[in-house]
């Protein structure tokens, strides 16, 4: 989404945001899955952050939370066989937005191919509020206007206004240290880890 001179500076900023989805085996299931990182955070100038949702637009649970000592990082794994990547990169009051579906596809015993589908780019929005600083009370409930070139407003399908709400809250999140996306697992969800005597 950025060329690589614009994600340097963030990085010279203290932002690691990790938009990567990338292939990894699972030994135990001998089954292919989709490995990513929600990351990233703000600092008053600018903000990037990546988070991931079900295709149908609603939370994902992660896999495990990453808690660090430095903000604007990776805080939490995801690891699925489909996931919607929702990347947001603000500077002062514009943004860009970027929502893709990744998939697995091939043949049984063998390495699959990642598939890629582009849902939605939004480029140059503008949202005059200030969510870093002095309209921080407003996090969570505003989303940038975005514009076709030739003018016409221009936003994502309904199913993906929550997920941009959230990652508008995060470009926006001064030195961010939680998810914004991803969520933890609900007590039906969860498997128990088996511990070997």
């Amino acid at each position: 989404m950025l060329p690589a001179e614009i994600r340097e500076e963030i990085r010279n900023t203290g932002i690691r945001c990790r938009p990567q989805v990338e292939i990894v085996h699972q030994d135990r299931a001998n089954q292919w899955k989709l490995r990513a990182e929600e990351s990233g955070g703000a600092v008053s100038l600018l903000g990037h952050y990546v988070g991931f949702v079900v295709a149908d637009g609603s939370a994902l649970a992660w896999l495990n939370r990453v808690h660090s000592l430095l903000p604007n990082g990776t805080h939490a794994v995801v690891v699925e066989s489909e996931l919607v990547r929702v990347e947001m990169f603000r500077y002062e009051h514009t943004y860009d937005l970027l929502i893709t579906r990744h998939w697995l596809e091939g043949r049984e015993g063998r390495r699959p191919d990642l598939r890629s589908e582009l849902l939605y780019l939004g480029r140059r929005g503008t949202l005059a509020t200030e969510l870093w600083g002095r309209d921080a009370a407003f996090r969570g409930g505003a989303q940038p206007v975005f514009f076709t070139r030739s003018g016409e407003q221009s936003s994502p399908e309904p199913r993906w206004i929550e997920a941009t709400v959230k990652v508008t809250e995060a470009v926006c999140c001064v030195g961010c240290k939680h998810c914004h996306l991803l969520e933890a697992c609900g007590a039906g969800n969860q498997t128990a880890i088996e511990v070997p005597a």
